[in-house]
């Protein structure tokens, strides 16, 4: 059976796919952060040249850079690219100079999460390959290869609460419940179900931490109250709380096949 490009996540596809959401994502939330939401279209862009530019740059020398390797490579070459990227876009703009020192410093933490990711992907991927040959099974990433599943989950959730009225707030939208998504999968599959598997209190403490971390996430959307319907923290605490009963539920249908493959 064929596995897409986008269900092995150290595919090109899927490192341009990596780099384009944690630019876009660190970049818009720290545009809110700095109340400087009118901006977001215009770092959007910016963003996006960015990923484009680091990702193509560590995949082509990935391995002269020893970043298949080595952790301290990944996070030296990732951190340093991004430094860079950011240096080059103010050449050209002067959308970031206002505060200059917080976007390097942003560009520094994308960029090491950047290079990190795309070793960590690079290095699973192996693991799980060499194993499915070890054993003469055909390779299967298993939940693995659902990894984009909850970027959309918290975009869709996050639209779905906000119901935006406006272009720009809805690509702000997008972007933060796409953020949002990845951190309530980690959460809800990592944290949640390991306290009780086989009840329906992990689905419970999932709403009630998707609650929180959606009103949290309610406080970037402030400049936007008068587009919403109710309060910024409203909306949040809704579209968090969807966020994570979406994934949780996921999560558990994926690990329930897991075990029913396993058992075979």
């Amino acid at each position: 059976m064929s596995i897409g490009p986008l269900k092995r996540r150290s595919s090109w596809p899927s490192s341009f796919v990596t780099g384009l959401i944690g630019w876009n994502g660190f970049f818009i939330i720290v545009a809110l952060a700095l109340h400087e939401e009118i901006l977001a279209g215009k770092l959007f862009i910016l963003a996006s040249i960015a990923a484009i530019a680091q990702v193509a740059f560590l995949r082509l020398l990935f391995f002269g850079l020893r970043l298949d390797r080595s952790l301290v490579a990944a996070a030296f070459w990732g951190g340093l690219t991004g430094v860079a990227a950011v240096i080059a876009e103010t050449r050209v703009t002067n959308a970031l100079n206002q505060h200059r020192v917080i976007w390097l410093l942003n560009g520094l933490y994308i960029g090491m999460a950047v290079g990190l990711f795309l070793r960590y992907f690079y290095r699973d991927d192996r693991r799980i390959e060499t194993q499915a040959e070890a054993v003469g099974r055909p390779i299967d990433y298993g939940r693995d290869a659902h990894w984009l599943e909850p970027f959309f989950f918290g975009a869709v959730a996050y639209l779905i609460a906000f119901l935006p009225s406006s272009f720009a707030l809805a690509v702000i939208i997008l972007v933060i419940g796409a953020m949002s998504g990845v951190v309530a999968a980690g959460v809800s599959h990592f944290v949640i179900f390991k306290i009780a598997r086989r009840s329906a209190l992990p689905l419970l403490l999932c709403v009630m931490v998707g609650a929180v971390q959606g009103a949290l996430s309610g406080l970037l959307f402030r400049p936007f109250a008068p587009e919403l319907l109710l309060n910024p923290l409203a909306h949040g605490a809704i579209a968090g709380s969807l966020t994570y009963l979406i994934t949780a539920v996921r999560g558990r249908a994926l690990a329930s096949e897991e075990l029913a493959i396993d058992h075979d």
